[in-house]
């Protein structure tokens, strides 16, 4: 891949950034500068609003459910109609892409359709989970305007108003993953993991990283590491990678998401996305697999390479990960 220009403020690196912490010093760091989680202080309200029956007996609900007071969020639950109440349970996190996603969110991975793997929710809808697919903040839904802004400035304005109010939109993230995460369990589900394409890999690495209720994490894409983004290539994924503060504490992503074992991880990622050049990809793979063999704990990651893929989950892809979270969940 080729790098871009940095002006010349840009190019100093921090000197031995990031810091050699230990994983207990890391989740320390990143909690502070995340955020405080507390107890949630408002009741989830969970509310079917309509209910349709899709191909292959899938019941499709449309529910909503508070995340915060005066909050509401919509979402997608998908099952089989003959589904067992305890059936693990799969938050399934939408992609953030471009434009196309915007106004849909929650729909993009919610279609009835196994010749395309996009459609991850339906997926494992039909393999036997029990699924929540939510619209994020700023997508589908939940679209938040800004006068003349639209669609992705929209989502920077949010992210600028939480970062003023001592937050960010990472923080909202895990905030509100976590909270659909009770939705699954109230619904039945005694196991659960979670899975994202793209922006949506990214919510669920951080979630997976901070939230030990995810037994396992499916990730496609998008894995950036600070050090890299910042002094290297210049890319713009998303914007739940900035959290204010990271870089002063010393702290980057490929650390925070080591935080997970021994819970399980499955990594997708294609040799050509220009998204997740390889040398994140691989600064996560070796961080992960450096503190199982460090601290003697199960390898916990699986990974998923395809040499002539872009940023683009394939049907071979979306077999190995659905199989994953069977063996997992």
């Amino acid at each position: 891949m080729k790098k871009v220009f940095i002006p010349e403020e840009f190019k100093g690196k921090p000197e031995n950034y990031p810091g050699n912490f230990s994983p207990s010093e890391v989740k320390k760091k990143f909690l502070k500068i995340l955020g405080e989680f507390r107890k949630p202080s408002v009741p989830l309200n969970i509310k079917i609003t309509d209910e349709k029956i899709l191909p292959g007996n899938i019941i499709k609900q449309r529910i909503e459910y508070q995340v915060e007071r005066g909050d509401i969020v919509p979402a997608i639950h998908l099952f089989h109609k003959e589904i067992k109440k305890d059936a693990p349970g799969v938050l399934s996190i939408h992609g953030h892409g471009g434009e196309n996603i915007f106004p849909v969110g929650k729909e993009y991975h919610c279609k009835p359709d196994l010749n395309d793997p996009v459609q991850y929710s339906y997926w494992l809808a039909v393999s036997g989970f029990r699924v929540l697919a939510p619209d994020a903040l700023c997508f589908g839904e939940r679209r938040t305007k800004f006068g003349y802004a639209k669609f992705f400035f929209d989502e920077i304005n949010t992210h600028m108003e939480l970062v003023a109010r001592g937050k960010s939109l990472c923080w909202k993230s895990v905030w509100d993953n976590s909270r659909a995460i009770e939705v699954l369990e109230y619904l039945g589900a005694k196991s659960i993991g979670a899975i994202g394409w793209s922006g949506g890999s990214t919510q669920c690495y951080i979630l997976a990283s901070v939230n030990e209720k995810v037994k396992a994490g499916v990730c496609f894409f998008s894995f950036m590491t600070l050090r890299h983004q910042f002094y290297q290539y210049r890319l713009c994924h998303c914007l739940y990678h900035f959290v204010p503060g990271m870089i002063k504490e010393g702290i980057d992503w490929d650390q925070v998401v080591a935080l997970t074992p021994p819970r399980r991880l499955f990594f997708g990622w294609g040799a050509k996305d220009e998204g997740t050049p390889e040398i994140m990809y691989k600064a996560f793979v070796k961080a992960i697999r450096e503190r199982c063999k460090k601290e003697k704990l199960p390898q916990s990651l699986v990974v998923y390479e395809e040499k002539n893929v872009g940023h683009k989950i394939t049907k071979r892809m979306l077999k190995a990960a659905i199989e994953f979270l069977k063996e997992t969940l």
